[in-house]
């Protein structure tokens, strides 16, 4: 059904028009009627007298348009170009005019396409019923078939975009399709391996670096003035980064005890100094503390005799140490 209307819409100008809605006024031509009228303006051409009489008289007695009925469909098949070529034939009937070979060709191919509606649909074209094409649809070897996603389509669109502007700059100076394909691919490469040399170099010196030192919580058990003794003796050793860390957590201990920090050894340095209000007394040295305890302990920055006695200021302003006592290490 499909391969005969696409022949007998295939004929300009205006061979085959399918009826959209109320048929012309002319009778309504059955299939054999149809292929009837067909044989007859065939045979009129094939006639060996090439009779230019016989030209008119079937141009005189063509309609404007054939009417067919096949089925349920109708369909009107227009004459106008049989009319215009019996016309020019009238005055050059020689059998070798292309003319007349090309009309006679056109009546044989609606023939055919006309013979071709007569025949029943095949039990194949008809469809499957929707069961039997689901059952076959849901065996093993379909399901991995799917039709592309839209990110597979917005994929492609992207693809083809950048393809296009490649060939474009590729155009503006010359360089062949293939040529370029082959420098896109180096180029790439070299992107990949440039990847690779960063991420290996990354993880590198991730490995190379020194590991934090996070011993710096607080043991339980001890209050300030046990740090503020650790403190003490570290300094009298000269060793001034364990000092200023005993230093620190008896200052927490110290603010803790005086219930202005919440009994937690959880936290880290900033958020101890984030509890403390701005405006108390106790924020400024807390903070140059902090600040101090982290350049030491965790920036691994070398403690000496003058960070040691800055943190002995900043205990005596909290209060873990009278203010009369000498800020040096022997005190």
């Amino acid at each position: 059904m499909v391969l005969s209307l696409t022949i007998l819409f295939s004929f300009p100008p205006r061979v085959f028009c399918q009826a959209a809605g109320s048929l012309s006024d002319e009778r309504a031509l059955s299939l054999q009627e149809y292929i009837a009228e067909l044989d007859r303006c065939s045979a009129i051409l094939n006639s060996p007298q090439h009779d230019p009489a016989a030209f008119r008289e079937l141009r005189a007695t063509l309609p404007a348009q054939w009417v067919v009925q096949a089925g349920e469909q109708h369909y009107t098949v227009g004459t106008g170009w049989l009319s215009n070529a019996l016309a020019a034939l009238a005055s050059n009937t020689h059998e070798d005019n292309p003319l007349l070979i090309e009309t006679w060709q056109k009546l044989a191919a609606l023939r055919s396409a006309a013979e071709r509606l007569e025949e029943p649909t095949p039990a194949y074209a008809s469809g499957l019923p929707q069961a039997r094409l689901d059952r076959i649809l849901s065996a093993r070897e379909f399901q991995g078939v799917r039709g592309p996603s839209w990110f597979d389509v917005l994929k492609a669109r992207v693809y083809d975009w950048i393809w296009r502007q490649i060939e474009r700059f590729l155009k503006r100076f010359g360089i062949s399709r293939s040529i370029g394909g082959m420098i896109a691919w180096i180029l790439i490469g070299l992107s990949v391996l440039l990847m690779v040399f960063w991420v290996v170099r990354f993880f590198i010196r991730g490995a190379a670096q020194p590991e934090m030192d996070l011993e710096g919580a607080s043991r339980p058990g001890k209050d300030w003035r046990d740090w503020l003794r650790a403190a003490r003796t570290a300094a009298e050793r000269g060793d001034y980064r364990a000092a200023i860390h005993a230093a620190y957590w008896a200052a927490v201990a110290r603010l803790e005890e005086s219930n202005l920090l919440p009994q937690d050894r959880s936290r880290t340095p900033r958020e101890s100094l984030r509890l403390i209000r701005r405006e108390s007394a106790e924020y400024a040295p807390l903070a140059q503390l902090t600040r101090r305890f982290e350049l030491v302990w965790y920036g691994y920055r070398s403690a000496t005799e003058t960070d040691w006695g800055d943190a002995i200021q900043q205990l005596e302003k909290l209060g873990c140490l009278p203010s009369s006592t000498p800020a040096i290490a022997a005190s």
